[in-house]
């Protein structure tokens, strides 16, 4: 965007903005991913340790995450279904969309979806979006909000640590066999209470 910082507005998500969202580009380039390391003690083969390094990857990690809601109609299903959800604007236009669930049995708000136009990053956006789940999250009576994500999604670990949340756990064998298949999925959280 020119001209710099526009003026920023959240609401509530509806089905009705699914066009704008689908229109968005929220896709991500990186020249870092982290890659999981495991160590096992010969001495103690019962103790394993695990390590996310951070790496260089040369020529850049490029993905599209439009290939998940390839189309309109999927994107207004994703919306019906969800639980909660704000949309932000940059002036007049769409920048990007929270999408919230409950974990009912654990009490957890989950962002199934957070998103930002790459035209629109830099402006705060993503971390207003992360505010508001916050709220939305402890007004649902949540004890934490959490979420998942990908080791080579970089940009967005980052992101997600300098706002607070925490690397709660990994999976290696999360994802299914295919183009993500090698893919680690790290999960993020954070507290926003604790029992007395």
């Amino acid at each position: 965007m020119d001209g710099g910082t526009p003026h920023l507005e959240v609401r509530a998500i509806c089905v009705d903005d699914a066009a704008a969202l689908h229109a968005l580009d929220y896709s991500f380039e990186t020249d870092r991913i982290y890659t999981l390391r495991t160590k096992g003690d010969s001495t103690q083969p019962t103790s394993f340790s695990f390590e996310l390094v951070e790496t260089h990857v040369d020529p850049p990690h490029y993905h599209d995450y439009r290939e998940y809601m390839r189309t309109l109609a999927g994107v207004e299903e994703r919306l019906r279904e969800t639980k909660g959800g704000y949309i932000a604007f940059a002036g007049e236009q769409v920048a990007g969309a929270v999408l919230l669930d409950i974990e009912e049995w654990r009490s957890v708000a989950s962002i199934s979806n957070i998103l930002v136009g790459r035209q629109f990053r830099r402006y705060g956006i993503g971390s207003l979006l992360l505010s508001c789940a916050t709220d939305w999250a402890r007004k649902h009576n949540c004890w934490a909000l959490v979420l998942e994500t990908q080791n080579v999604n970089y940009p967005a670990i980052q992101f997600y640590l300098r706002n607070g949340l925490e690397i709660w756990s990994i999976q290696r064998h999360f994802y299914p066999p295919g183009p993500a298949e090698h893919e680690v999925a790290i999960f993020m959280g954070k507290k926003l209470w604790s029992a007395p």
